[in-house]
């Protein structure tokens, strides 16, 4: 392992969003170069679409599934052998950067970061925008001046570290960095923080990802946290070259990701998961990635989908839907089979049959008296959320 290792993530990030996966509108050049001398991960997933299982997934490698936790909470006690332990266990430092608005949320749900770690909480990275603003699009500027106080805050502080010690450092960038408008308009900024560590620790020690996506206008949904589709699930990965590998077209989990930090390891898995909710929750989806296909199952109406990815890359064509439907316009049935090229429509059956026995490995519920109590919560939480925005008013 190099002596720093220095790991940079932005929330609700897509690829697309950066030059080297193809972005028309952010050049990114630190990241493109990162990529170019490093390993860059194509087919990359989140175990979650949402930032507090994601982390928990990220940092102690674990599926939601594989954690003690039947629904989304406040974790009782902190995870214990994450990827801050093992690192602190072989001599290094570990500093954590993050808005200081993470501590009312995603900390206090996932609670993985070590005991030894050194937090750097007193920052306010983010633009409120999306379903944390208030304001309207016109009311938000783009602020150059406060880009550069954030970036010189935030330098200044990493500046104050021993650079003598074996350093471990995460620095987790929001879903909007002040001086920008929205979603994806700060990755220039995101790249110049990039830029700026590559100065200080050099390239062979930076690792890049996202927590999760977020569905960006796909399938016409615009948030994060409720879908697994590829938009909300896939995440970027550039790393130091491992092992010769320039890209890895594979898909790979952000469960992971200690190994590869850790070991240099690349592990290709029979499939990898995504899930949106712990077990006992109803609204719970779930996605299964294996080769080209994508299998999601939604707990609540029992909706199963199937998706090749090779010839539906924007996954429009369920290839479980009834093959004999109702054609409005025409007013005649139609079995959509003959209207729909797909060269494999006879191995539909062993496919599904192959990831419902995938699904059957890891699925299960809570009790009933459980899942009664989680949404009596639920529903409470409600009522007090809508008292509190109509006293706001």
């Amino acid at each position: 392992m190099n002596k720093y290792i220095i790991l940079l993530s932005k929330d609700a990030t897509l690829p697309e969003y950066f030059g080297t996966y193809g972005s028309k509108y952010n050049a990114t050049p630190n990241i493109n170069e990162l990529a170019n001398k490093g390993t860059k991960f194509n087919r990359h997933y989140t175990v979650a679409p949402s930032t507090a299982m994601s982390f928990i997934g990220m940092f102690t490698s674990k599926y939601p599934h594989e954690t003690p936790f039947a629904f989304y909470g406040e974790v009782a006690n902190k995870a214990k052998d994450t990827l801050f332990d093992k690192l602190h266990n072989n001599g290094y430092e570990c500093h954590l950067f993050w808005s200081k608005n993470y501590i009312k949320m995603a900390d206090k749900y996932s609670k993985c970061y070590g005991e030894n770690t050194i937090r750097h909480e007193d920052f306010f990275f983010n633009q409120k925008c999306g379903f944390n603003s208030e304001k309207k699009w016109e009311e938000t500027i783009r602020d150059e001046n406060l880009v550069n106080e954030i970036i010189s805050k935030l330098l200044f502080e990493i500046d104050k570290i021993d650079l003598n010690k074996k350093l471990f450092i995460w620095i987790h960038m929001p879903h909007c960095i002040k001086g920008r408008k929205s979603y994806g308009d700060d990755i220039d900024v995101f790249d110049m923080l990039v830029g700026e560590m590559r100065k200080r620790f050099g390239d062979g020690s930076i690792y890049i990802t996202a927590d999760h996506g977020h569905m960006n206008g796909f399938k016409g949904i615009t948030g994060y946290a409720f879908d697994v589709y590829e938009s909300a699930i896939r995440i970027p990965l550039i790393t130091p070259r491992i092992n010769g590998f320039v890209e890895v077209d594979y898909p790979t989990s952000n469960m992971q990701l200690s190994d590869i930090i850790l070991n240099d390891r690349i592990e290709k898995k029979e499939y990898v998961i995504s899930d949106t909710k712990y077990y006992a929750q109803k609204g719970r989806k779930t996605a299964i990635i294996a080769d080209n296909y994508v299998y999601i199952y939604s707990r609540k109406r029992h909706k199963e989908e199937l998706y090749d990815l090779d010839l539906d890359r924007n996954q429009n064509i369920n290839l479980l839907d009834k093959n004999i439907y109702k054609d409005k316009n025409r007013k005649i049935n139609v079995d959509r089979r003959q209207l729909i090229f797909y060269p494999y429509w006879d191995k539909i059956k062993d496919k599904l049959e192959y990831f419902r026995e995938i699904k059957k490995s890891f699925w299960k519920r809570g009790g009933i008296w459980q899942e009664a109590s989680i949404s009596m919560r639920k529903w409470i939480l409600n009522i007090y959320s809508r008292i509190k925005r109509v006293l706001k008013k």
